[in-house]
């Protein structure tokens, strides 16, 4: 082999064939033996890609707020309670002030909407209720009386398919007038997803409770409103 590549004579041609047949082979035989591992490969990409939507936006916060500031924000109504023990500044709404409304709004390239925020049931509810809305349709009722051992809650099917899941949590918040009023507390991190296609997404919370906030409260806290593109 050393003596055919060092030898300058013969026609170049020839000497061109010959070592382009011997890779053409040597390239065949490679390609006999990887083949069925790459067949195999290539099926499980495209098996693991079958049905991956291609993202055009990823998650994005469009409203955020714990009233710290002492305001409202956007809500057009309720009261903020400052230094609530265990929360900070929070929404409330009572007989002074029974309901109030959030507009949303997410960009529309956004599928969906991410509506999430705590609901705080507090103090000395004697069966009465607080109400989440979207759009004006309820999507969660919250019903109480102080001697029971938990709320009785019920959750809907809002517009745009809107679902809601709660995770629950207990506090005292420590504005009550009694023991049991601080003991009897329930605090529910709430969070609803609906179709954002331009339907009226506008958070809505109220009550028919008869008393004061000093004495009873349905409040809103750490408020967040997200754009996804996965629900």
């Amino acid at each position: 082999m050393t003596s055919f590549v060092t030898n300058e004579s013969g026609a170049v041609t020839v000497d061109w064939v010959a070592m382009t047949a011997a890779l053409v082979g040597l390239g065949l035989a490679v390609s006999a033996t990887v083949s069925g591992g790459m067949e195999d490969l290539s099926g499980d990409t495209r098996d693991a890609m079958i049905g991956v939507s291609i993202r055009t936006a990823f998650d994005k916060i469009f409203a955020a707020t714990d009233f710290e500031d002492g305001t409202r924000g956007d809500w057009t109504a309720g009261q903020v309670l400052t230094d609530v023990p265990g929360f900070g500044n929070i929404l409330a709404f009572s007989s002074g002030q029974p309901s109030g409304t959030l507009p949303i709004e997410v960009e529309s390239k956004y599928s969906h909407a991410r509506i999430e925020f705590d609901m705080i049931i507090g103090d000395s509810w004697d069966n009465e209720q607080g109400r989440i809305s979207i759009g004006g349709e309820d999507i969660v009722i919250a019903t109480h009386a102080w001697a029971s051992t938990a709320p009785e809650i019920q959750t809907f099917e809002g517009p745009g398919d809107a679902t809601v899941t709660l995770t629950r949590s207990t506090t005292g918040t420590g504005i009550g007038n009694a023991t049991w009023q601080n003991n009897n507390d329930y605090t529910y991190r709430v969070s609803i997803v609906s179709r954002n296609d331009g339907r009226d997404l506008t958070l809505g919370a109220a009550t028919n409770l008869n008393q004061g906030a000093s004495d009873e409260f349905f409040g809103i806290d750490n408020v967040v409103v997200t754009g996804t593109q996965d629900g």
